[in-house]
């Protein structure tokens, strides 16, 4: 059981999507009811690990056919924590207790300038994995970012040469720009991401959101989910407000449970 939790644990820095499954009750003459309250783990290349070898060998025949290990799988797609029946045959039927495996939140901030410095303190307060990405060094240092878990000095072009994102990301692109807004939103915004921000004012996010729908073919259906102009609206004026603003809506989406 040591074993299994290790690898559960393995599983907060990975981009797949992974749930934890608790064996809650069943209905079989062939499965032992003591395994009530074993778990499996399963991500979404079809790697299934059992909490013992006795849930191993009595679980795993089942999962083995086809139909079973696609219906196994479908259930990584899970957003919340859930009771499932599943028949395994005709004679035997189990409920399993479905939980996602959610890395803690990481925030992405796009942009080392004014507004991100009160951004990232009041932002690590909220328990956020957070990393500020910009390619001017004289901006980006621990002496403007202190409460900052990873800063990052590259082009935003390199930088997603080898971006895996999460679906516990939440992204806010205040750079100093809109052809920078345009490089990093064109790359995440057919990520599957939790939040998309972005700052503004009308008529640069329009020239942003024109250029990706004519050379990107991206949808406006797709533009939607940018929160753009970025933050609740609170009348906030100085950067500093504007960051509590943009924190506001990050707790605002986070604890969103119909999302």
């Amino acid at each position: 059981m040591k074993d299994f939790f290790r690898k559960i644990s393995e599983q907060f820095n990975s981009s797949n999507k992974v749930i934890t499954a608790v064996l809650t009750d069943l209905e079989s003459s062939e499965i032992d009811e003591n395994l009530i309250g074993e778990m499996m783990m399963v991500d979404e290349d079809g790697g299934i690990e059992y909490s013992s070898e006795k849930m191993e060998k009595e679980i795993r025949k089942y999962i083995l056919e086809e139909e079973m290990k696609r219906e196994i799988l479908n259930l990584t797609n899970t957003k919340e924590a859930e009771l499932k029946s599943i028949e395994l045959n005709k004679d035997n039927k189990i409920e399993l207790f479905i939980e996602p495996v959610l890395d803690n939140p990481r925030l992405l901030v796009f942009g080392a300038g004014h507004i991100a410095s009160p951004l990232v303190k009041i932002s690590s307060l909220m328990d956020f994995e957070i990393t500020v990405i910009d390619d001017r060094e004289e901006f980006l240092n621990y002496d403007n970012f202190p409460s900052a878990d990873s800063l990052i000095c590259l082009p935003y072009k390199d930088y997603f040469e080898n971006f895996k994102a999460r679906q516990n990301d939440y992204i806010v692109i205040v750079t100093r720009g809109h052809q920078f807004d345009y490089e990093v939103l064109k790359e995440l915004i057919r990520e599957d991401v939790k939040y998309i921000g972005m700052i503004g004012s009308s008529k640069k996010i329009n020239e942003v959101y024109t250029k990706l729908r004519e050379k990107d073919k991206v949808s406006d259906k797709e533009l939607s989910r940018v929160h753009s102009p970025i933050g609740l609206k609170i009348n906030s004026e100085t950067p500093e407000e504007i960051a509590v603003a943009i924190a506001a809506e990050l707790i605002s989406v986070r604890r969103d449970k119909s999302a």
